[in-house]
């Protein structure tokens, strides 16, 4: 987005804003009839509060507006749990896995042995969900360049939010259905000479990521995804479900759409 295009914005939004409201563009637009859209944002503190849609050709109509809302809504809400979760699990230091499954088990016992398959698992978990992020950050980067969003870049955002949910559901099953085996197989860990290599941040995430599984339950149930056996259909269904969900949740957000007087 160009300065002169960012300022006519900024102040076509700063007319419907309270004075103790933060002011932000998005500078992605939808066209409607010719017309390119741009969503503003009305926030107080980080938390928003409502939105409107402005056009830089003409004046807003209502209808174009609620069209414009449609699309940039999705895209914006989706891009921000996708940066928001993903960025949570990009922050995680790879070496808090590969450091300790460099060590060796030498144990027969079955709990220890399938504690380390599940970490191992974890670790994999991690790896795709850190590709899918960076992934994502370089489309993102394209798109604030082309500026101009489309039905195929909403339907890849819901695509990539239904991969965040299931491979949130795929880390938190592990951690919950397989935690005693973990918890086995890092007790081990302690026991081994390796463990004190290890740093202080490695050792506390390695020991703490079995810790409160009643809140771990409770995220899986929030997740809501629809469960199945098999995996290709559990990534159809959820994907469906995904496009329900987010249809219902923007139109609720109809009600805090702001309108030109």
């Amino acid at each position: 987005m160009d300065k002169k295009t960012e300022k006519l914005l900024i102040k076509k939004a700063k007319k419907l804003s309270k004075w103790y409201e933060g002011v932000f563009v998005n500078p992605i637009f939808w066209e409607v009839n010719g017309k390119h859209y741009y969503m503003a944002g009305f926030t107080v503190g980080n938390a928003p509060k409502a939105s409107a849609y402005f056009t830089t050709v003409g004046d807003e109509e209502r209808e174009e507006a609620e069209i414009a809302q449609s699309y940039l809504s999705l895209f914006a809400d989706t891009s921000n749990n996708i940066f928001r979760v993903g960025g949570e699990h990009l922050k995680i230091d790879t070496a808090y896995y590969t450091k300790p499954l460099e060590i060796p088990v030498n144990s027969t016992e079955v709990a220890v042995i399938e504690g380390y398959k599940s970490f191992k698992h974890l670790w994999e978990v991690q790896q795709k969900f850190n590709l899918l992020t960076n992934d994502y950050h370089r489309y993102h980067e394209g798109l604030l360049l082309r500026e101009q969003l489309t039905q195929k870049d909403i339907d890849h955002n819901i695509e990539i939010v239904n991969w965040v949910n299931l491979y949130q559901y795929e880390t938190l099953s592990i951690l919950v259905d397989q935690n005693s085996m973990l918890q086995a197989y890092f007790g081990y860990l302690e026991t081994t000479k390796e463990w004190r290599s290890l740093s202080r941040d490695q050792r506390t995430f390695v020991t703490g990521i079995t810790k409160n599984i009643a809140k771990m339950q409770e995220n899986l149930r929030s997740l809501n995804l629809i469960e199945s056996n098999d995996p290709e259909k559990m990534i159809a269904l959820n994907l469906e479900k995904a496009k329900s969900d987010l249809r219902i949740g923007i139109a609720k957000q109809k009600k805090y759409i702001r309108y030109p007087k």
